[in-house]
């Protein structure tokens, strides 16, 4: 069976459903109207690895952030922005957020138009079902495809717990070209199965490296994200019949840093000459010199200029003149931060404002799984199942690298406290405060984000007024006031 993609591509475009702002990341010189080889499918999935750069190069993870209760924004945030700090439930198109969502789409877009190569059309590629390359490119779809959902997800619909038993409304989990025009929303209890089961089919897919290229995704990769999903789901019902959600984020995270060849990286933060950075990268007449921090799991890799994926991070730079465009960081925030620590340096305050200096880089490699972000997974999901022995264990490690006193013998308040306000530090500008809050809100009713309820309206995002079609159902308005 051939996919006439552009012929799919125009009809999507005609209802406004995955709309993009251009085609310039398709693969140039395939025939992508009917590839006829491996490397033409090859081609068609480095498409969705390069869509990555677009929501996750910096943008999702600024929304989230200005959603949360990290940034201030009463200065350096625009007007599309500052409708998602005060939590505008508006069915008006705000550009960027609706950019953003496209994106993703785009992303599944590309899985899914791999995935369907796979299932339809071996024999006319010249290809076996059984080939192991072949096996392992639908392994990287099938994380592509669920990373993008996962994300989105946590933009459009409240977390697992937010109902009783999940049955309200998540986001549109698109399995293939052919269910894409006018699915209605499911519910996320009907979402995170479908993430599990795409990220546990492309675990037992994916190589413990990449055969084709060590940046892209391997058997890491997938239990990366497993345990992230689990986390997620936290307090709310068990998403999986193999043990609770935090046995299951346990697990999935301990099998990752078991597995992957990143390693805790002691010199963060250390300055001088030996010091290294989360987000590596260095221009040279153009190119980028550095490879990746030895941290990274999975990640964005920027080759040059002409190849940067991680510009949104520059809003934050403070290397550059300040202006009115430059995000702003919370004081309490700050202030909590004590002067031992030596991550207070990734901080500044300038006339009685505070920025975020992490990402000072022309050019980045953007990180979206990392060692420290699991480690941390780790240490909270064995303080909620009472492995407290490892918990401690895991955010010593974190504590003595920043130059702070390790702990022993806290209760399990007390570690669950400790591991959630480090996260908080070490994942700071990353854009997982607010999904953060919105997992404890479950566990904690009372809980606030910025004055407002964690599971208020304007928490979620609004879908785009061009989503609208028979049968959708939009979220609800009135925000959070």
């Amino acid at each position: 069976m051939k996919i006439n993609i552009k012929l799919l591509l125009g009809l999507f475009f005609s209802i406004s459903m995955f709309v993009s702002c251009d085609l310039e990341e398709l693969p140039e010189n395939v025939d992508i109207v009917g590839p006829t080889n491996l490397a033409d499918l090859e081609a068609l999935l480095n498409a969705g690895y390069n869509e990555l750069g677009w929501p996750l190069g910096g943008n999702a993870q600024l929304y989230a952030e200005i959603n949360g209760d990290n940034i201030d924004g009463s200065n350096g945030i625009n007007s599309d922005e500052t409708e998602i700090y005060n939590r505008s439930t508006s069915f008006f198109n705000n550009t960027i957020r609706d950019n953003m969502y496209r994106g993703f789409y785009r992303i599944v877009l590309d899985a899914n138009v791999v995935l369907g190569h796979i299932e339809n059309n071996l024999e006319a590629l010249g290809l076996s079902a059984t080939d192991s390359r072949v096996q392992e490119i639908k392994g990287e779809a099938l994380l592509l495809r669920a990373m993008a959902h996962f994300e989105i997800s946590r933009f459009m619909s409240h977390s697992p717990g937010y109902s009783a038993d999940n049955s309200h409304l998540g986001i549109q989990y698109i399995t293939s070209v052919d269910n894409a025009i006018g699915q209605n929303r499911g519910t996320v209890a009907q979402n995170y199965e479908n993430l599990v089961s795409d990220l546990k089919e492309a675990e037992s897919l994916l190589n413990t490296t990449n055969s084709k290229d060590p940046n892209y995704a391997s058997k890491a990769a997938a239990q990366a994200y497993l345990a992230k999903v689990f986390f997620q789901a936290g307090f709310g019902p068990d998403i999986d019949t193999a043990g609770s959600n935090y046995e299951q984020a346990f697990n999935y995270a301990n099998s990752t840093l078991t597995n992957t060849s990143a390693v805790f990286d002691v010199n963060l933060y250390q300055g001088g000459d030996t010091g290294t950075e989360r987000f590596a990268g260095n221009l040279v007449d153009n190119n980028n010199t550095e490879t990746p921090n030895v941290e990274t799991i999975f990640g964005i890799v920027s080759e040059s200029t002409a190849n940067s994926k991680g510009g949104t991070f520059g809003r934050y730079r403070t290397d550059l003149a300040v202006s009115n465009s430059t995000i702003r960081i919370m004081q309490d925030l700050y202030n909590a931060i004590p002067s031992t620590d030596k991550r207070k340096a990734l901080l500044e305050e300038t006339d009685g404002e505070y920025f975020l200096n992490k990402f000072n880089k022309g050019i980045l490699h953007v990180p979206l799984a990392h060692y420290t972000e699991l480690l941390l997974i780790r240490a909270e999901a064995a303080a909620e199942t009472s492995g407290l022995s490892q918990a401690e264990t895991d955010v010593n490690l974190i504590l003595d690298r920043a130059g702070l006193s390790t702990v022993s013998g806290l209760s399990k308040e007390q570690l669950i406290t400790l591991i959630r306000n480090q996260r908080r530090v070490e994942l700071l500008g990353e854009g997982n405060r607010i999904n953060d809050l919105k997992r404890i809100g479950v566990s904690e009713s009372s809980l606030t984000i910025r004055n407002a309820p964690w599971n208020c309206n304007g928490i979620v995002f609004q879908f785009p007024a061009t989503e609208v079609f028979t049968g959708f159902i939009q979220n609800p308005t009135g925000g959070c006031n």
